[in-house]
């Protein structure tokens, strides 16, 4: 079904480390598109701030890091005013997304955009402290990626109906995100500067999502305090980055033992989350960084702007 109302402009920016939510994003991208006839994905780390004003509906979506991730927050703040457009946003994660929606909804109004609709979805998690497999592991699968593109359909539909001067009841703001419930370990980064390319190879500067490594130092420049997402340990090719993970994977695997199974277990019973991978699957004493102990440890998704 292609809208009749063609002038719409509508854009799906998105950031994806291990690669849910560039997926979903997808999905998402094809539902607009097929509504509306025409639309832009694109990776958060391709599109300029300024481009956003060329645009009538604006998607955006992420993992959730605790909530919004730093760099997104600082994409959004970035952003010109942008009164009179439409905006949605999205997320994938793995047990509590809770904080994401409140934090975004504040970025996007705060920029003058209608908040029309957000909506989450549960991803497979590659991070290395915790269990491999994981608890949401398989996610997101065809059902997931069918209701994403059912998401993208009536994004548009709601869209083109507000621009035509239809009534669409709107989603409710979500409240103020509740307090954080568990500290955040920060990693202590060193460089094995035997085994480091750098110039040659840069992956871990550019892909540091708060550019705060910089290896043209002496001594090379790590953060104290980062995001943390510990891509840069996981993706250089050389193992040049060197992380003591057993401290820190005892206190993550405890945590998802008390706080992310009784979340799961609530949202498998409201029918929210599909459980795919059995409880007595769940890697507990195969943290990823164990599982998958030759570097790179993953490798950088593409990014990706396609479509208009």
């Amino acid at each position: 079904m292609i809208s009749s109302y063609t002038r719409m402009r509508p854009i799906v920016i998105f950031f994806s480390q291990s690669g849910n939510t560039k997926k979903v994003a997808f999905s998402i991208y094809e539902g607009v598109k097929d509504f509306i006839g025409r639309c832009r994905l694109v990776s958060i780390g391709l599109v300029n701030q300024e481009e956003l004003k060329n645009y009538d509906l604006i998607g955006i979506g992420s993992p959730v890091w605790g909530g919004v991730p730093a760099h997104v927050r600082r994409f959004i703040n970035r952003a010109p005013e942008l009164s009179g457009r439409y905006a949605f946003s999205f997320c994938t994660h793995g047990a509590k997304p809770e904080r994401f929606f409140p934090q975004m909804a504040r970025l996007l109004t705060k920029k003058g955009l209608t908040l029309i609709g957000m909506e989450d979805w549960y991803g497979s998690v590659f991070h290395p402290l915790l269990p491999k497999p994981y608890l949401t592991d398989g996610h997101p699968d065809e059902i997931d990626l069918r209701e994403a593109y059912e998401f993208g359909m009536r994004i548009a539909q709601m869209a083109v109906k507000i621009a035509n001067g239809e009534e669409v009841p709107l989603p409710t703001l979500p409240p103020p995100p509740p307090p954080r419930t568990v500290k955040r370990l920060y990693p202590k980064l060193s460089l094995i500067k035997e085994r480091c390319k750098f110039p040659e190879c840069q992956l871990c500067v550019y892909h540091c999502r708060l550019r705060v490594i910089d290896l043209s130092k002496n001594p090379p420049k790590f953060p104290r305090v980062c995001q943390p997402c510990y891509f840069c340990e996981m993706i250089c090719p050389e193992g040049a980055i060197e992380i003591n993970y057993e401290e820190d994977s005892a206190i993550e695997i405890e945590r998802a033992r008390t706080l992310f199974i009784k979340s799961l277990e609530d949202a498998e019973r409201a029918g929210r989350f599909r459980r795919l991978v059995p409880l007595h699957e769940v890697g507990w004493d195969t943290p990823f960084y164990k599982l998958y102990d030759t570097h790179p440890r993953i490798v950088p998704e593409e990014e990706i702007d396609i479509g208009d």
